[in-house]
Formats: C-alpha cells, sequence, structure tokens
C-alpha cells in the first residue's frame, strides 16, 4: 500500500513537471534586425501578402529577415552562388503576424530547427516597433513586420517553450485593437521566432491557430 502510494506521487510530480509553464511573453524591437538604409543587407522576404487562416478569422502575414544583416547577395566578397537566397550565416529571424476577429486565441509555432531559447536576449515572443515613426530622420525600420503597442496592455500574453515537443505556445487571453504602423510594419499581433540553420534549404516554421 505505502508503495502504491509513493509511486502514485511520483507519477504526479513527473506528470506536472511535464507540464510546460507559461511566462509573459519577451519583446524584441524591431531594431534590433536593421534599419530602413541598410534593408537590403536584412529584409530576406518581404511582408507576403496576407492569407486567410483559422477558418477565416485570421489574416497571416509572414516576413524573413537575416538577424545579423547577412543577405548573402549583400556579403562584400562573397561569390557562393549556392547561397543565393539565404542568411550567409545562417541566423534567420521569422515573423508572424496575424489580424483576428477572435476575442482570445492560441497561436502554436513549430516544426523549429536551429531554435534556442533566450529569453535575456530574446530569440521568440512579441515583436514590437520601438522606433519613432514621426521622427523620420532617426534609425528607424518602417520596412519590418512589427506591433504598435504604444499604451495598450500586453501582461496577459503569455509564452510556454516545450522542448520536448519541439513547440512554442503563445497565449493571448484578449485581444486590444492595435494601431498601424508605417511603411511596412502592418497591424495587429507580430510573433518572432530566431532560429539558425545550416545548409541550402530554408526552413520556414509552421504556426497553427487554436
Amino acid at each position: 500500500m505505502k508503495y502504491s502510494m509513493k509511486l502514485a506521487f511520483v507519477f504526479a510530480v513527473c506528470a506536472l513537471w511535464a507540464i510546460p509553464s507559461f511566462a509573459r511573453i519577451p519583446v524584441r524591437g524591431s531594431s534590433n534586425n536593421g534599419v530602413d538604409s541598410i534593408a537590403f543587407s536584412w529584409d530576406l522576404l518581404a511582408p507576403t501578402a496576407p492569407v486567410v487562416r483559422h477558418g477565416g478569422n485570421v489574416m497571416l502575414e509572414t516576413q524573413i529577415v537575416c538577424t545579423n544583416q547577412q543577405v548573402a547577395a549583400s556579403v562584400s566578397g562573397n561569390t557562393n552562388n549556392a547561397s543565393a537566397g539565404t542568411c550567409l550565416d545562417g541566423n534567420y529571424t521569422f515573423l508572424f503576424q496575424f489580424q483576428t476577429t477572435a476575442t482570445t486565441l492560441t497561436a502554436t509555432i513549430n516544426q523549429l530547427q536551429g531554435f534556442t531559447q533566450n529569453q535575456s536576449l530574446p530569440s521568440y515572443g512579441l515583436a514590437i516597433c520601438d522606433n519613432d515613426p514621426n521622427n523620420p530622420d532617426g534609425a528607424n525600420n518602417t520596412l519590418q513586420l512589427c506591433t504598435q503597442v504604444s499604451t495598450l496592455n500586453i501582461n496577459n500574453f503569455t509564452v510556454s517553450y516545450n522542448k520536448k515537443a519541439g513547440n512554442i505556445v503563445f497565449k493571448f487571453p484578449t485581444i486590444p485593437a492595435f494601431p498601424a504602423g508605417v511603411g511596412k510594419q502592418g497591424q495587429g499581433i507580430t510573433l518572432v521566432v530566431l532560429e539558425h540553420q545550416t545548409g541550402q534549404y530554408i526552413n520556414v516554421p509552421n504556426i497553427a491557430f487554436q
């Protein structure tokens, strides 16, 4: 009897340990990836046209950025034709921006390759517009998808990374009306994932909504 109780306790602890814990969503500023004047070195794939997802109540745009301004064609001295269309150092920033008519939503990013969790220098989270659109002479990034948070409350946005399952789950209990950005910043919630990939093909993570 005592053995059975101990065994049950161990299984219960293991089950709790396996449940991913959710934390406040990290934020990453768009200026981390570069500014408009050097977009040729970081903007690998401009924002796509919106596609309909989740039964019609989500409109999704995607963008691919070279995290360290290493668009292969822009790197001086690079003569490797096979690297065309890639980030030469293998460091990619994937951006997923969506608008939704839903009042609550869960987004899961999976099929990760070369992802390393980092909350200090966020390798995932919410991509925010951290430039000043009213200062056109400043070091601005208006060509990357990002979320204009201004004074909106995003403290209830949470995220959990499940290494075993290989996915990142974002939860949005409520969805504020985000203002539109400037240029190609777009409008809505912008999720970001950083990966280091090798090889001649780019593996774009998948995003699903519930």
